[in-house]
């Protein structure tokens, strides 16, 4: 699709993640396809705008802006969320958060769960376990894999690996007064709130836990009042792919550590060739609780 000249200029100085560019760039066409035209025009990048700070937040979309003008520091990746060793039949990956992405909160929250884990299978000799499960030559598959996520949108699924740390937020309703503007519901991806004649009304049982309902509340109506995780276990994208099961919701970080300190201990005592999957197959979910 050909882009007006002006339309151009503004799409690259969008504030956005570069590696959101191509994606913007997408979303701008669709816009000016929806409406029936055959070219991108300016108003189609800045609808295409709104829908980015929509989706990364304003004091994401606010810091990313100042650097493109020249008034803010580069944007920083959180080096500290990224896992390199290759002397380890382990893995820690973590979601988009570690480019920086999601609240300041969620970022310092996983990073300290990282350093967490990342003692502890060090402490429990994940390495030597793993090498003695292994019935082939050591490998990339010889690892366990762990995952987390800030939030339940899993951008790096979770749910296939050996073990999956979701990150939750617990949205409450304030007695700030609501002004209708409609913000929780375009965040809403489940559509599990209501907003009623006195705000916003959500339906517990449906909701995911991702916080974007609150994150950008201008008045303070819907805010987060408690985070946890949710531990998932039993996944491989293998040979035989298998989806992992969860085993708590909403637990703290303590709580998480020992349902891993546990499944290592299941996989010490494990047969060759077997996984937490083929564990939780034979002896059931409970035997990580």
């Amino acid at each position: 699709m050909d882009w007006d000249e002006e339309a151009e200029q503004i799409a690259e100085m969008l504030p956005i993640p570069p590696m959101m560019g191509p994606y913007a760039r997408l979303q701008a066409e669709k816009i000016a396809r929806h409406n029936g035209l055959d070219r991108v025009t300016v108003d189609a990048v800045r609808q295409t705008e709104d829908i980015y700070r929509e989706f990364i937040g304003d004091e994401k979309t606010e810091q990313l802006r100042a650097f493109i003008q020249g008034t803010g520091p580069a944007p920083e990746m959180e080096d500290e969320l990224f896992f390199e060793n290759e002397h380890a039949l382990y893995n820690i990956e973590v979601c988009f958060t570690k480019y920086g992405e999601n609240t300041k909160t969620v970022r310092e929250a996983l990073k300290d769960m990282k350093r967490s884990v990342e003692l502890l299978l060090e402490e429990e000799n994940v390495t030597e376990i793993m090498a003695d499960l292994a019935p082939v030559a050591l490998h990339g598959a010889s690892r366990f894999n762990v995952v987390l996520t800030g939030c339940p949108n899993c951008c790096v699924s979770p749910y296939m690996r050996d073990f999956g740390i979701i990150m939750q937020h617990k949205v409450d309703i304030t007695d700030q007064e609501c002004t209708r503007c409609g913000k929780c519901l375009t965040m809403c991806i489940d559509n599990v709130i209501t907003l009623t004649e006195k705000g916003p009304d959500i339906d517990v049982n449906r909701c995911a836990l991702c916080e974007l309902c609150a994150r950008d509340c201008p008045t303070g109506t819907l805010v987060v009042q408690e985070r946890g995780f949710q531990v998932v276990t039993g996944g491989t994208g293998g040979r035989h792919p298998r989806l992992a099961v969860p085993v708590e919701s909403f637990v703290t970080k303590d709580r998480v550590l020992a349902i891993l300190r546990k499944a290592l201990g299941l996989l010490r005592t494990a047969h060759s060739g077997e996984n937490l999957g083929k564990i939780i197959e034979r002896d059931g979910i409970d035997a990580l609780r």
